[in-house]
């Protein structure tokens, strides 16, 4: 197909074909510095081998509701991998060329999501480290994957240039922000989260992340200043790491089986378009740059929500739907009973303490399951009294009281063992429920939901001039911002979502400078960024700052997320050592320090390291990854 796009442009008058390969195969690893875990995998939940005790006013204390086993596992590397890419790039005429880049990716089984010592064999928790369902089992249009390896091509592309005309068909990244880590204006495509997230070198950008799709994208250089640059192409989503890989996202308590496939089947032929107009080495002494941008798409970032699983459990009762008056039984809800017990929820205290690490409003999560799911609003309106009050809320409070005498607590340890009743028993071995129902933890069904959005924006950027050799000589000014009206958010995985006005906004101050004639030039780049609504991950501000005993704090969203980056690259004379460092802080309370060294013996080898030093808290971006401090080396070799 692509090959029947590009015949067009083939012309019979130019020079004679010819191709060139080059490419690098490189072993990437990732040492962990600590021995925490990723809290969102089995293995390093907290509440691994603890016993849960009754806590709410409701149920006689001392009840053990549930003994869970300890399936802690040590892990010792975050990545270890062997990557190669091989670019083969083509010449058919004077106005036509070719690109494709092969990628493959191989990651052995280093490390578990549960202890060997949980599973009769020995085997281990080993995951899914690649393989997703949107498209078949794969994550993107070109890729083939499997547990621990992937295989793609991220280019496959013409480009045909003309005079002031170029055009680009095939598969492609389209790549328009200027900033590291922050992304205001590189708004085209979604980001590939499952090998080391965002904990490659800083300096790389997203290079390496953002995902290519099918897609034509042109320019036309309109005059010497102004040029006018379209795109539209397939929709692609965003690829978080896989459940119970080395940095997932979700948490074992919430099962993805299907949920990724039937949203990006609702959306599989979108297309996502846009247009920009640029204007560059403007004014009197050409230091000025301009662009204003329009981008139409399926926002690639998932909408998460709970959905009914269809898996019934006779021990629970039905239920009359309190609208209709059917009778409902389990399966008409979202949780289901793992068996074993290895994945799942274990407790009330677990629920709301995910449910912070998570960036959730974990008791507006169950408010909204009253309001969504009537097996679950019969269940607490007919079996345990309770009704909404003027804001059309169930529970107000995790402890305390309540405008039902029922609190986050006591709701959910009611329903932990409201299939039996009287069963449960104040040992402290493995309780009846625990027995009858093969593993008392909740894993909820979920789904995902892509949706369209308008994103209007526009840059300017600047080149300071003033005595040669000063700090202010030469330095670059870019500022870009960006307006998503409507833009939608999960709702604490309510069936709807909540909607704002999305502002981003990013300034960048970037320079070289040389500090002394024996070394080149030092590169500076210092960026602030603030956003109205989410926080550096797409989630909204709305659900950051809750914890085990504490709901959401409810003041983020007033202020909005505030963020900078400060970077430096200095390279050594002949060029064969380089120092890099960064630091990305959140004024939420987050911060990732990033030093790093490259050395360069020869033109065929290079030898990259740099150590991830995370610290956050439920507040801010970096807490979800708050565990994962590494020491990084990539041996490259290019050929």
């Amino acid at each position: 197909m692509l090959a029947l796009a590009g015949a067009p442009f083939l012309s019979p008058s130019v020079s004679a074909f010819d191709y060139s390969v080059s490419g690098f195969i490189r072993q990437e690893m990732a040492y962990k510095l600590n021995n925490n875990e990723n809290p969102n995998i089995t293995g390093g939940n907290r509440y691994n081998g603890k016993d849960y005790v009754s806590k709410g006013a409701l149920l006689p204390s001392g009840l053990v509701l549930n003994s869970r086993d300890d399936n802690s596992t040590n892990n010792d590397w975050n990545v270890f991998a062997t990557k190669s890419e091989i670019d083969v790039s083509f010449n058919f005429t004077n106005n036509l060329t070719g690109f494709v880049k092969f990628r493959g990716y191989y990651q052995p089984d280093v490390f578990d999501d549960i202890d060997d010592s949980a599973f009769v064999d020995g085997s281990g928790g080993t995951p899914n480290s690649f393989r997703m369902d949107n498209h078949g089992n794969e994550a993107t249009y070109l890729s083939i994957s499997d547990d621990d390896y992937m295989l793609d091509i991220p280019a496959l592309y013409f480009d045909y240039a003309k005079g002031p005309l170029w055009v680009r068909v095939g598969q492609q990244q389209i790549a328009w922000g200027e900033s590291l880590f922050f992304r205001v204006a590189d708004l085209a495509n979604g980001l590939d989260f499952r090998r080391h997230v965002i904990f490659d070198f800083g300096a790389e950008e997203y290079s390496d992340e953002r995902l290519a799709a099918p897609g034509i994208r042109a320019s036309y250089q309109v005059d010497q200043n102004w040029e006018v640059e379209v795109f539209a192409q397939m929709f692609q989503p965003t690829v978080l790491p896989t459940n119970a890989s080395a940095y997932g996202l979700i948490q074992p308590g919430f099962n993805m089986d299907g949920g990724y496939k039937e949203g990006f089947d609702r959306v599989d032929d979108a297309i996502n378009g846009g247009i920009r107009i640029q204007g560059q080495n403007l004014g009197e002494d050409g230091s000025w740059g301009v662009q204003f941008f329009a981008v139409s798409r399926h926002n690639p970032d998932p909408i998460f929500a709970l959905h009914a699983s269809g898996v019934n459990n006779a021990a629970f009762p039905i239920l009359p739907d309190q609208a209709t008056g059917e009778l409902l039984d389990f399966s008409s809800q979202p949780f289901i009973y793992e068996a074993g017990g290895l994945a799942g929820t274990s407790s009330p205290d677990e629920w709301f303490h995910n449910s912070g690490v998570a960036g959730a409003d974990g008791l507006d999560v169950v408010n909204g399951l009253i309001n969504d799911f009537p097996w679950i609003k019969s269940f607490a309106e007919l079996g345990l009294g309770m009704s909404p009050d003027a804001n059309g809320d169930y529970l107000t409070t995790i402890t305390g009281g309540g405008p039902n005498g029922i609190n986050g607590i006591d709701f959910l340890e009611l329903f932990w063992q409201a299939g039996l009743p009287g069963l449960v028993t104040p040992d402290g071995g493995k309780n009846a429920l625990d027995l009858a129902l093969g593993g008392s933890q909740l894993s909820g069904k979920m789904k995902v939901r892509y949706a369209s959005e308008n994103i209007f924006g526009f840059g300017v950027n600047h080149i300071f001039y003033a005595e040669e050799g000063s700090l202010l000589d030469q330095l670059v000014v870019r500022f870009e911002a960006s307006y998503t009206p409507d833009k939608k958010f999960t709702y604490n995985l309510r069936q709807s979502f909540q909607e704002h006005d999305e502002l981003l906004a990013s300034i960048v101050f970037e320079k070289y400078h040389r500090f002394s004639n024996s070394f080149p030039a030092t590169f500076f780049i210092f960026e602030y960024m603030y956003r109205k609504e989410s926080d550096l991950l797409g989630r909204h501000l709305n659900g950051l700052g809750g914890d085990a005993s504490h709901r959401p704090g409810g003041g983020e969203q007033d202020r909005g997320w505030h963020g900078t980056v400060m970077a430096f690259q200095q390279p050594f004379p002949g060029l064969k050592w380089r120092l890099d460092g960064s630091i990305l802080y959140d004024f939420e309370g987050g911060i990732l320090i990033q030093p790093a060294v490259r050395y360069k013996p020869s033109g065929d080898w290079t030898v990259e390291a740099f150590v991830n030093i995370i610290d956050g808290n439920n507040s801010s971006s970096l807490g979800i990854f708050d565990w994962s401090d590494d020491l990084s080396v990539r041996v490259t070799y290019q050929f």
